[in-house]
């Protein structure tokens, strides 16, 4: 299915290309758009990297959509396609029929930008107030979604995830920046159609300005997962029985949420927390962290501290959001016996239920001082008889389904 998306999207857009190729009147003319060219080529030389997957982000279009407005669709059709080539597209780093399938891609989200701004009584060659206004609005919001819709779908066939999880992960959060593009759009096209195509090099500041706002953006999503990773290795490395507990933890809370369709950023925000959910643990005393043996009443009073003491250590983190409140409940129970609020039920958050579930499926499959681990079938077993008491049956139901598609896997 991927590889006839990826033939019929780079099909069509060589038609598209083929079937509207630019000419102009004038030498000068023609020197002008080669140097709207260039630029476009130039801010294509350090796109951002979407936070998941191989795409980017460019910040060109309003450059694009200069060259469409003033010099017609065929010239925008071209610049679009071929001045977003990029080096790893030349060097083989790409592989050529996704490089096709880009050009495509981008070819046929400026036709439609085409369509839409004569659709709405736009005007080629200048920029008319009101209606050439109105009607580069909405074509520069046509082809955002168009290019936006044709990635989503790529990247939803390629990866397994869905079309809505796809957009909400790697889409959503660009919207915002792509939409503060469209005045500076149509701004760069007054000053060019009063003043030449070459002051637009004045805009690439703000262009510039906004691929950074971008990148940092990424760079900090980044330094959240790396943070979280950091954090649970601390955790896990002051108890050589429980190295890799919250790695663990965060991948089977993140199938069992994915069973339970949940969105792809909620699943997203549980693997986070997953890693973070015993980072409590960090303000227990060694002594009883690694003490070989059941524990007495006084020391897992202690222990069970480590709930709240986590959910305080996340608090103002505000990309964790309600996180932790997951890691304040994730050691409640169904039947309303559990800590550190006695909660019972539907009153624990969804997330908490499930970490919950994660990490007692690890914790009993793991070897550990005071009981050897259970076998998968046995853990299964035990999850099954604590359904309705310790966990919320349907999470369990979800989990068990999680536990047998590993077991096919080989996991």
């Amino acid at each position: 299915m991927k590889q006839a998306y990826i033939l019929v999207t780079a099909g069509v857009g060589v038609w598209v290309l083929l079937t509207n190729f630019p000419t102009f009147r004038s030498s000068s003319e023609l020197a002008e758009y080669l140097f709207m060219f260039i630029l476009v080529a130039i801010g294509e030389v350090a796109p951002v990297t979407i936070p998941r997957g191989s795409g980017t982000v460019s910040v060109s279009p309003p450059m694009n959509y200069t060259v469409t407005v003033l010099c017609g669709p065929a010239a925008g059709i071209w610049v679009n396609a071929l001045a977003t080539l990029r080096k790893r597209d030349f060097s083989g780093q790409v592989p050529l029929k996704l490089v096709l399938f880009n050009r495509g891609m981008l070819a046929i989200s400026m036709f439609m930008f085409s369509k839409a701004y004569a659709a709405m009584g736009g005007h080629f060659g200048t920029l008319e107030w009101p209606r050439g206004y109105v009607a580069f609005l909405t074509a520069a919001i046509v082809d955002t979604l168009c290019n936006a819709l044709q990635f989503s779908v790529y990247f939803s066939l390629d990866s397994g995830m869905s079309l809505r999880g796809v957009w909400r992960l790697n889409i959503q959060w660009s919207l915002p920046s792509m939409l503060a593009l469209y005045p500076l759009g149509i701004l760069m096209i007054l000053v060019a159609q009063e003043a030449g195509p070459f002051l637009l090099t004045l805009f690439y500041l703000p262009l510039l300005t906004m691929k950074y706002s971008l990148t940092k953006y990424i760079e900090l999503r980044l330094a959240y997962h790396e943070m979280a990773g950091a954090l649970s290795n601390a955790i896990d490395a002051r108890d050589a029985y429980t190295r890799g507990h919250s790695e663990r933890v965060a991948e089977y809370a993140a199938l069992l949420a994915k069973g339970l369709k949940l969105t792809e950023d909620r699943i997203e925000m549980i693997r986070y927390v997953g890693l973070l959910h015993d980072v409590g643990k960090i303000g227990i005393r060694d002594a009883i962290m690694k003490k070989q043996g059941t524990y007495t009443y006084e020391e897992y009073e202690e222990m069970k501290k480590h709930s709240v003491m986590g959910s305080q250590m996340l608090e103002g983190m505000k990309f964790i959001g309600k996180g932790q409140d997951w890691v304040k409940h994730h050691h409640e129970r169904w039947d309303g016996r559990g800590f550190p609020d006695g909660l019972k039920g539907e009153e624990i958050p969804l997330e908490a239920r499930i970490i919950a579930c994660a990490d007692s499926f690890d914790a009993m499959t793991t070897d550990r001082p005071y009981k050897a681990k259970l076998t998968i079938l046995e853990a299964k077993e035990e999850l099954a008889r604590c359904a309705g008491t310790q966990f919320d049956p349907e999470v369990v139901k979800a989990m068990l389904k999680v536990v047998d598609r590993m077991i096919s896997a080989g996991m």
